[in-house]
């Protein structure tokens, strides 16, 4: 039996997309081991949002080389569609596969590794591909290894453009995934005994936009909000100009949805906002929490702020800390800025310098800090519903998991409960975390 190991940098729709070859590769008998073993097989799916990360997808590739210099090696994921050609000229690269040809990578690999054809290093591994841009959905899941929580891509690429952002450039514009599909898939993962479903995409609050108007992101979630056996539905990512009045009353009427939004901020200055090519400006942002804050009770704002963009002064910098205090937000994931080559940002000529990056970093994240546990004091005596995690924590061999409002919730109980949501009373809080007893 051949085996196979994946490494997935990136984010969950990266992840996803790893679940897919994963169960692909599974059905052609390969037997999955781990990236520190030495496979007949790796598979690095790449992410090319920084620089950084298009290293850390080159020091991964070398790493691999090294385990086991007999092994095929396969390139995708978004570095391998933003330079294919630096991938390809790589030691101890036999395959860069393309986000329209990763439907195929088993086949591929199979007719290599199996029928033992010498591996050639090429773009494109399949002379007579009839591979479409629809191929991106060809690949399917049933699972999701290692979680308890199973994320489900509905939409892939963005239109949006961000001038600090590659991503539209190598994953192309708005291809959004058949409702049908969608359920199915929902379906096969809640038989298979998940509870909770996280929908994700690339730009996920504009799904249906290539639809011409058929189908929308509320319309997604209402059809899955009403699938038997599904214990709740949470979104991974919404826009704020795209958080429409109806999704709201999904939110406010349907208790399956999760309380909970990560709605990315990136800066809470117009000035820089708009150097940005965002969408919108700091007082609508905050209006539009205030108005989901009078319909829900006590929602969760998650967000992704980037300090030192170019231009970047003090007083801007400032007027982003007293959004996020405004706000009140329950985590905040703090990106430094570095330039994307390729990027209209990278650019602009007033850089920030790495130290004032380093500064302003370090003090955002003392106050999201402060942030996080305010907002946890609010739910303190109240009781949360808590997908419990298949492990139990490793410091306090306590059980632990996720409240709906996407609060970390240590308690005390028997294994028979992991993977199952129960009912905590929640108590002190810690810093990351809070702890609870059942109720």
């Amino acid at each position: 039996m051949k085996t196979c190991a994946f490494i997935t940098l990136g984010c969950k729709v990266n992840q996803y997309e790893t679940q897919a070859l994963r169960e692909s590769l599974a059905m052609k008998g390969f037997l999955e081991i781990t990236p520190e073993q030495a496979a007949d097989l790796y598979v690095i799916n790449t992410c090319t949002v920084t620089s950084t990360s298009d290293e850390k997808s080159r020091q991964c590739i070398k790493k691999v080389r090294k385990k086991n210099p007999r092994a095929t090696v396969v390139v995708t994921g978004c570095y391998a569609e933003a330079d294919a050609e630096t991938i390809n000229n790589m030691e101890g690269v036999d395959y860069v596969i393309t986000k329209a040809q990763e439907a195929q990578l088993a086949e591929i690999v199979c007719r290599d590794t199996v029928h033992r054809v010498p591996a050639q290093k090429t773009i494109t591994p399949l002379a007579n591909s009839n591979a479409t841009e629809d191929s991106i959905y060809h690949l399917k899941i049933s699972q999701f290894a290692g979680h308890t929580r199973a994320f489900l891509k509905i939409e892939d690429g963005c239109d949006m453009y961000c001038s600090y952002c590659i991503i539209p450039y190598v994953r192309g514009g708005i291809k959004s995934r058949r409702p049908q599909e969608i359920l199915e898939e929902a379906r096969r993962l809640i038989g298979n005994g998940y509870k909770e479903i996280i929908l994700t995409g690339i730009h996920l609050g504009a799904y249906g936009k290539d639809m011409q108007g058929k189908y929308r992101l509320p319309d997604v979630v209402h059809m899955l909000s009403n699938l038997s056996g599904l214990g709740r539905l949470r979104l991974s990512s919404v826009e704020i100009n795209e958080i429409t009045t109806d999704l709201i009353d999904l939110f406010v009427h349907t208790k399956k949805i999760c309380p909970h939004l990560h709605i990315p901020l990136q800066s809470g200055d117009d000035v820089i906002l708009r150097r940005m090519n965002r969408k919108y400006t700091s007082s609508q942002y905050i209006d539009i929490l205030e108005g989901i804050r009078a319909k829900m009770h006590v929602p969760s704002f998650t967000t992704d702020v980037i300090v030192g963009f170019p231009g970047e002064e003090e007083a801007h910098f400032q007027n982003t800390m007293d959004l996020c205090e405004k706000a009140g937000f329950g985590r905040i994931h703090i990106f430094p800025y570095s330039a994307r080559e390729g990027t209209p940002a990278a650019k602009m000529k007033d850089h920030c310098q790495p130290q004032t990056i380093r500064q302003r970093k370090a003090r955002l994240e003392a106050a999201a800090k402060n942030l996080a546990f305010s907002y946890k004091k609010q739910l303190v005596n109240s009781y949360a519903e808590v997908l419990v995690e298949a492990e139990r924590d490793p410091e306090t061999n306590q059980l632990c998991g996720y409240s709906e409002r996407y609060v970390k919730i240590l308690f005390d109980g028997p294994d028979t409960m992991k993977n199952s949501i129960v009912s905590v009373r929640i108590g002190e809080v810690a810093p990351s975390f809070v702890s609870g007893s059942l109720g």
